[in-house]
């Protein structure tokens, strides 16, 4: 039976991967350099340590990542302050998982001060009765390592949580772990094996609290 419900953020809950795809592009253009879809997409639900090693092996220099990864970032704040908005159903579903008794949990892997202002932004941050972020673990996903330690945070053990992801590494980093993975595709479409391996692939999150409910 499942017990607590827990959320990825980026892509998930907050349509941040947009944003973050024209902020790698822009901060590359600036310095002169060429980054393309299918290198940002490594980047999907990776923690910033993965994110580094992933664009140091790229450009081959430490200071080149540094230099891009501090700009897009710098672009990507900016856009956040008047673009950032939430994934339809968001809001709703988070209100009818805690009306029906379920824990609510947050496993990002943004840092803990990012996933703070960027929930609080929409009056959500708060609603999340335990908190997982990427500085709390070792190995980010799709390592298992976030969504075992968000279960234990929450209380329960892996079988009795479900993790709702929209990236494969958040959906493999989840089934790994033994939970029940719910996936709601963003931005890059999930390779079967994935789907495969998912309790269920939904629209959107407005179909997550009945999902749930059924897989009781």
């Amino acid at each position: 039976m499942i017990k607590a419900v827990i959320f990825d953020m980026d892509g998930t809950l907050v349509d941040t991967e947009r944003l973050g795809i024209r902020a790698w592009k822009a901060g590359a253009a600036e310095l002169g350099l060429a980054i393309d879809d299918a290198l940002i997409h490594q980047f999907i639900g990776r923690t910033l340590p993965d994110v580094m090693d992933i664009l140091d092996k790229h450009y081959g220099s430490h200071e080149t990542a540094e230099a891009i990864y501090v700009r897009h970032k710098e672009i990507r704040d900016e856009m956040v302050k008047t673009e950032l908005e939430l994934k339809a159903g968001a809001a709703e579903c988070l209100d009818e998982l805690l009306a029906a008794g379920y824990h609510v949990g947050l496993a990002t892997s943004s840092r803990h001060v990012t996933a703070e202002r960027n929930l609080k932004a929409f009056g959500l941050f708060d609603k999340f009765e335990t908190v997982t972020c990427g500085e709390d673990v070792v190995h980010g996903k799709p390592d298992p390592e976030m969504y075992l330690l968000a279960c234990e945070r929450a209380g329960f053990a892996p079988e009795e949580c479900a993790v709702v992801e929209d990236s494969r590494n958040g959906c493999v980093s989840g089934i790994t772990a033994g939970c029940h993975v719910f996936a709601v595709p963003d931005i890059v479409p999930l390779p079967q094996d994935v789907v495969d391996g998912c309790e269920a692939v939904l629209d959107t999150l407005f179909d997550l609290s009945a999902a749930v409910k059924a897989a009781r």
